[in-house]
């Protein structure tokens, strides 16, 4: 029997150090606390990457590590990838991994309740939330161990697929999809409407707003959720949509935030001179410019990704819920 592949990816980190400071002089306390809070996550981190790569070198796989910034091709060759960082690294991670690699996220670097309760009134203590990581340094080896056995499964995580003027982006996004002008301050211009089968099944809604999100069930706890929408049960395969500050909602409102089932599809047009669609975050993102058509749907690969047994657990109890928020939404 083959030895198992594996690749481990690392979050990129920048180095924080009292050099980079005008002197200590000009440093406050809270300043103070803030670069020791930095440095203590960098070592943290570090001893995670050691701590794991030391467990790796005692199982039966062959396996190499690489910062995710050095990645540069789709990664086919392998049958486990890792990351560690947080859930912006598995997010990255994603973005060059089909439906054929699992991957397990481990969380480097915690937020600890007793640190944000501690210097909650000098800095924001918060550490990494690690949604879609299942591992800490804690539970690591056991959970690998049960992956390299046979014991544990991947959860099919839903994807989302853009086509630009009927070309499909390579990119897949994870979490989310925000189509917006470059500048936060401008406002965006749009129109779309939900098709099933080719067919429209919604009004067409004209939007002057600040743009449009789209997310996966994945990133409904994101920058959805903050903005008003609601938590999906993980494995959902229907994207939830939401129009971002709309200027007169009018008639239309009701269309401002809804739902796209897994078997339709929205169809947008870009009215202003310029725009872009970013896919999980900023980093990754396509110019548009006035006249582009773009079409959102989730009939991208699935991406194969260990949950933690907590975030599993949470599918059931939203389900219900998700259920009557659904019903009242689809409305077509």
């Amino acid at each position: 029997m083959s030895r198992r592949r594996l690749l481990m990816l690392l979050k990129p980190i920048d180095v924080y150090s009292d050099s980079q400071s005008d002197g200590p002089s000009r440093i406050t306390n809270p300043q103070s606390q803030m670069l020791h809070h930095l440095e203590n996550r960098l070592k943290v981190h570090n001893d995670a990457i050691i701590f794991c790569q030391n467990i790796l070198c005692r199982k039966p796989v062959e396996w190499k590590s690489i910062v995710l910034n050095n990645l540069s091709q789709p990664i086919h060759d392998v049958d486990l990838v890792v990351t560690v960082g947080g859930d912006g690294t598995l997010l990255q991670a994603s973005h060059f991994i089909d439906d054929s690699v699992p991957v397990l996220g481990v969380n480097s670097d915690p937020t600890r309740a007793e640190e944000v309760e501690k210097l909650s009134n000098e800095i924001d203590a918060t550490r990494s939330t690690g949604y879609l990581c299942a591992v800490t340094v804690n539970n690591f080896e056991q959970v690998l161990d049960n992956i390299l056995e046979g014991r544990t499964i991947p959860s099919k995580l839903t994807r989302i697929s853009i086509c630009v003027n009927s070309l499909v982006l390579s990119t897949y996004a994870l979490n989310d999809v925000l189509i917006a002008h470059p500048c936060p301050a401008a406002v965006s211009q749009f129109s779309f409407k939900i098709k099933s089968d080719d067919q429209p099944c919604s009004p067409l809604v004209n939007s002057r707003s600040s743009g449009l999100r789209v997310s996966t069930a994945a990133g409904s706890t994101a920058a959805m959720l903050s903005a008003g929408g609601f938590p999906m049960p993980i494995l959902s395969e229907d994207l939830q949509f939401m129009v971002r500050e709309p200027m007169s909602p009018g008639e239309t409102s009701s269309l401002m935030h809804g739902l796209i089932k897994s078997h339709q599809s929205m169809d947008a047009t870009w009215f202003c001179k310029e725009g872009a669609i970013y896919t999980d975050g900023s980093h990754v993102f396509y110019s548009i410019q006035s006249g582009d058509t773009i079409e959102i749907s989730s009939k991208a690969p699935i991406l194969k990704v260990f949950l933690s047994q907590r975030l599993q657990t949470t599918v059931k109890k939203l389900e219900e819920a998700y259920l009557q928020k659904k019903e009242i939404l689809c409305k077509y």
